[in-house]
Parts: structure tokens; sequence; C-alpha cells
């Protein structure tokens, strides 16, 4: 059985590509915004993680270092062809990760193509002139991406398949503001060939809210917030204890539309509590190109 704290860096490891080269799953505020049927959107992200420690339950390991540098693609299409306003979409993500495990010495990394995710939103309450949306995002992810077994710790892909199922509810308050919060569950399959073992993830469970302002017909400003709980690890059908994640991240986004077709929007973000992962920052430079 491969030692305990490389599964632990693992679990935290994949966590972060997970959300970060291209997990659409992680919102920004305003994503549930709609537009016409027959709008196109072109999404690229470009998020960079990092972290100077990681914090278990047994201690945190000062020496620990996570470097994650992602790029993704997203493109989505506004259309009726569920009966109701609905997104199908899909995401190609792809990462530089540099990581020195806790415990260990010495650094690896790698670079490669990540899991693709396909899926899309499906609208429940779609009302532009009051700013009220709801809606269900769901993704799948195709175990596809560049993935070495003897190395799963700095693989841009996770060989498992993944489901995420994220409800949104969307509503805006007075003339300015605009409050949002989402309900995510994210559930895997097995990895049945991590260091020659099998590994298994249970079910993440996220909050995520913003509340953001508009300083002008083009330009807003969003703090959020994200509290993520669970996944913990099973290794050959062995629970491993103090896998189980608890952390919360605060962070403030600022959105501006270059004009009508183009958006840049600038997010960062810091961990203020984390259990069982690396205590991470990030920052994230995203640019909106509507077809």
């Amino acid at each position: 059985m491969p030692p305990f704290r490389p599964v632990l860096t693992a679990l935290a490891a994949s966590l972060l590509l997970a959300s970060q080269p291209g997990h659409a799953a992680d919102t920004n505020a305003r994503d549930f915004f709609s537009a016409p049927v027959g709008t196109s959107l072109g999404v690229l992200y470009l998020p960079v993680t990092w972290a100077d420690s990681f914090h278990s339950a047994s201690g945190n390991d000062d020496h620990a270092r996570l470097n994650v540098e992602a790029v993704a693609w997203r493109q989505l299409w506004f259309s009726d062809v569920c009966g109701t306003l609905c997104t199908p979409q899909f995401i190609i993500p792809a990462a530089h990760i540099k990581t020195t495990l806790p415990g260990s010495q010495t650094s690896q990394q790698d670079s490669g193509i990540g899991d693709p995710q396909v899926g899309g939103t499906l609208f429940f309450i779609n009302q532009p002139d009051q700013r009220e949306y709801s809606g269900l995002l769901t993704l799948i992810t195709l175990p596809v991406g560049s993935y070495d077994a003897q190395h799963p710790d700095v693989s841009a892909g996770a060989n498992r398949w993944g489901a995420t199922f994220l409800y949104n509810y969307t509503r805006g308050l007075g003339k300015n503001w605009v409050l949002e919060a989402s309900l995510e569950a994210q559930f895997y399959g097995n990895n049945d060939n991590y260091l020659g073992s099998s590994l298994k993830q249970q079910p993440l469970y996220r909050l995520q809210a913003f509340a953001s302002y508009d300083f002008t017909p083009a330009t807003y400003g969003a703090l959020r917030l994200y509290h993520t709980r669970g996944g913990a690890l099973r290794l050959n059908g062995q629970d491993l204890s103090d896998t189980r994640q608890n952390s919360t991240q605060l962070g403030v986004e600022l959105g501006h539309w270059l004009d009508k077709q183009d958006q840049l929007l600038l997010m960062l973000a810091r961990n203020v509590h984390t259990t069982n992962s690396y205590d991470s920052s990030q920052a994230m430079l995203r640019l909106v190109h509507v077809f």
C-alpha cells in the first residue's frame, strides 16, 4: 500500500485541479445571467493556484508546496432545445502542476491536457427584467486527460469519471445589487491505477455565494464565499482517516465589459480555514467573447 501522506496529497492536488483548470462548477458572480436563444459564448480561463503549507487534522506541514498554472476553454450555447432555456457546453483544460508533497523534500512537476467536461445548465427561472434566475448545472467529467499512474499528484488528468450537479438561485436587489447562492455536489468514480492501487473519493459538497454591485453600467465588483466539506478517501476498499476536507475561502472579483461583445474579469481568493488540504491562494483572469 502506498504511504498515507502521498495519498492525502493526491486528494488535495486532485481537488485543486478539479476546481482550477476548467472546472465550470467553480462559478463566478453573475454566471447564471441568461442571454437570448442563439447566443454563443467563448470563455478563456487563466487561473493560478499556489500554496506554501498543507493543513491536516494531525498538524501543518510548512514545507509542502503547490503551484498550478492552468488554461481552459469553455464553449456554450443558449438554446431552447430542452423545451426551456438551456446551455449545452464543453470545457477543455490544460495545466502545469508543480508540488512538494507533505513530508517530502523534493518537488515534482508535469504538464498536460486535463479531463474535459460536457453538460449544461437547465433554467427553471429566467426573468432578465428582474435579474432573477435559477438553474441546475450538470457536468460529466471524461477520464481522457493526461495521466501518469506513477506520478498522479502532478497529472493533469485524474483517471476517473466524475459528475457535478450545481443548483443556483440569483436575484437582483434594487438597482445595483445582485445576490447569488449555489449548492453543489461532486461525485467521483474509482481511479483504478493510483500507484498501482484503487483510489475512491467520497462526494464533495460546496456552498458558493456572491454579492455583487454595479459601479457603472459596464463595471461591477463582487464578494465571494466558498465553503467545502467532504471528499474522504478509500484506498483498496479501506477508509483513510483524516482525508475529509473542510475549508472556507473568501475572495473578490471585478468584471468589466470592454464593449458589447467582450468582458474581462479578475478574481483573487484566499483560504481562511483549511483542514486536510493545501492552504491555498488563487488568482484568475477570465475573458468572455459573445458570438
